[in-house]
């Protein structure tokens, strides 16, 4: 008796325990599927699943000719006439919906060389992913798929890829063609992509997919998973409608691991071509372009970045030596240049280094990026950021960044960096226009939330302020400059008691000496007309500390306030940024000297 007649025939012969699959997790891997696919199957088309409360036997569990039987029964309704078109997750008997084959390489080779071989063939199999997404995306948009009625899909999220090959260190990998797929869609300007920061934030959450569509206000999400099976990589991809939960498209995509290149591409091409691909060439050319860099470097390119979004200072150290690595395997790989030029940059802004610093290495590495692939918009972002805030180069910086901007719309990195600027040169509307294109691409970043709240208050917003630096303490309550951040618009609102209290927890999360926030302290005493005890703390700060022009200005003690900015323009101090557009200094906007301070920085236009 076959496996499905099993089901339907002799009911009374008691189940084969060697045919049970005592797990979600084993049932998805005898599916070739991702375990939120299969439980959406028991849920919407009756996928068979039993439930024991016996604890020795487990809470979950199906037996496989069961199974075996309902996929038959689902393929049979699929090759009906009509219906295959309609149904994103077909199953496919045996074989992957879409293969290429290929000779495996000639000669031995070590465990290492054939995981490095597996990681590029993979990363362009995600190019041939993205590649036939995106087209899909187009060609249903643009009226050629209008007869399925399709909804219309303007945003999207890309959540973490999940690794099913068993192996706790391969996650980096499943993790960096999330990252890929990511930016690859994110290259299309009429589509808003969710950043991998934000994507990420949900990946321990499990929540349903209409939580993620009002949460990140998205119309459609991408799931999927990566397994690797002896010489093969299998990335299983599938596109649903956000709003309502429906499957609107799924496939498999599958190669050996000796897969070349030039045949992805070409696959890649050829797949875009079939489904009518409507993107400008431009970003056809870009969606299927692959780094020309040897298996060796991407690995380690992979492993850096997969360490640099940890935001752990310990982890930068560690993808910094990744990305040295990567650029020593193959100089000319353009990625880890730029990676590199953006971990450097990370260090100064929320790592432990100052910007002068960082500068010189962070600019090194971006002209470098460039001089390998010019269109490298992270390479971008780290130079006019150094062309901003360290050379003070405030046009060649806004040109940089503009340029960042245009070719990719969707970069988190580009819209923040351009935030920045725009918020040191005191063109405050924009600069909001810019950060809350950041905050709706990256909408879970506390760090985005954070400073889109710094602009708000440079801006006078200060209630707007408020609710977006609470909102960076939901999302991340350990972070102690938000706490200063927001005791500063207490401040300029008259709440001092508050925000002293605030500085109080900002001082016991930071761990460092009280003695190290003393200036801000003595600020807001000061504007609180607690002028003896702003000068008793004063008195506890070092002379050559430029911050003591804070509390000059607060006192009203405007000689020596503007010798202590006059001494930090000397030092070129990172302490100076964004003092234009600054409340705190607003009492020695009609002294001569406040215009002769920001010529000194270029920003007297």
């Amino acid at each position: 008796m076959t496996r499905e007649a099993s089901r339907h025939g002799d009911d009374t012969k008691a189940p084969d325990v060697t045919d049970r699959l005592d797990s979600w997790k084993d049932i998805a891997t005898y599916l070739k599927r991702d375990v939120t696919t299969v439980q959406r199957w028991e849920r919407r088309e009756g996928l068979p699943i039993h439930r024991q409360q016996h604890d020795k036997l487990g809470s979950v569990y199906a037996f496989r000719h069961e199974i075996d039987a309902w996929r038959a029964a689902r393929s049979r309704r699929l090759e009906a006439p009509g219906d295959s078109a309609s149904d994103p997750d077909a199953i496919p008997a045996s074989e992957p919906e879409t293969r290429v084959e290929s000779k495996p390489l000639a000669g031995p080779a070590t465990i290492q060389s054939t995981r490095r071989v597996w990681l590029f063939a993979a990363a362009g199999v995600t190019a041939i992913v993205v590649t036939m997404l995106a087209s899909w995306l187009t060609y249903r948009q643009t009226g050629s798929g209008a007869s399925l009625a399709r909804p219309d899909i303007r945003s999207i999220v890309v959540l973490p890829l999940e690794n099913l090959s068993g192996d706790t260190a391969e996650d980096f990998f499943a993790a960096g063609l999330t990252e890929e797929l990511t930016a690859r869609l994110a290259q299309l300007k009429t589509l808003r992509v969710i950043s991998r920061t934000s994507a990420t934030s949900l990946r321990d959450r499990k929540v349903p997919v209409s939580t993620i569509a009002r949460e990140l206000s998205v119309d459609a999400v991408v799931e999927g998973s990566v397994r690797r099976e002896g010489g093969r990589v299998r990335i299983s991809i599938q596109l649903i409608h956000a709003p309502t939960d429906t499957h609107l498209w799924a496939r498999d995509f599958e190669r050996e691991t000796a897969a070349t290149w030039p045949l992805q591409i070409e696959v890649a091409q050829a797949v875009a071509d079939e489904i009518r691909v409507e993107t400008t060439p431009e970003e056809r050319a870009r969606l299927a372009a692959t780094p020309s860099a040897s298996p060796a470097a991407y690995e380690e390119y992979l492993l850096g970045r997969h360490l640099l979004w940890k935001f752990i200072e310990e982890d930068r150290v560690r993808a910094i030596e990744h990305f040295n690595r990567a650029i020593a395997l193959d100089a000319k790989y353009a990625a880890p240049y730029a990676a590199l030029a953006h971990a450097w940059w990370m260090q100064g802004v929320i790592g432990p280094l100052t910007l002068k610093e960082v500068a010189a290495p962070a600019r090194e590495a971006a002209l470098a990026a460039l001089a390998s692939d010019e269109r490298n918009v992270e390479a971008y972002a780290a130079l006019a950021y150094v062309q901003g805030m360290f050379d003070w180069d405030w046009n060649r910086a806004q040109a940089t960044i503009q340029r960042a901007v245009t070719l990719e719309p969707n970069s988190v990195d580009a819209r923040y960096v351009h935030a920045l600027l725009l918020m040191a040169m005191s063109r405050l509307d924009e600069a909001v226009s810019e950060i809350d294109h950041a905050a709706r691409l990256d909408p879970f970043s506390a760090q985005v939330q954070s400073t889109y709240g710094r602009v708000l208050y440079r801006a006078r917003r200060f209630d707007e302020a408020r609710a977006r630096l609470e909102r960076a303490l939901e999302l991340e309550p350990r972070n102690a400059g938000t706490y200063g951040r927001l005791a500063e618009v207490h401040e300029q609102l008259g709440r001092y008691d508050d925000a002293i209290e605030l500085l109080d927890k900002m001082d016991a999360l930071s761990g460092l000496p009280a003695t190290r926030f003393a200036v801000t302290r003595a600020r807001i005493l000061a504007h609180a007309g607690r002028t003896s005890e702003a000068r008793k703390l004063l008195a506890n700060v070092p002379p050559q500390s430029p911050q003591r022009a804070e509390v000059f200005a607060a006192l009203g003690e405007n000689d020596a306030a503007f010798a202590s900015l006059f001494r930090a323009l000397d030092q070129r101090d990172s302490w100076l940024l964004f003092i234009k557009s600054d409340p705190i200094f607003d009492g020695l906007h009609r002294d001569p000297r406040w215009a002769a301070a920001l010529r000194r920085m270029n920003l007297n236009e």
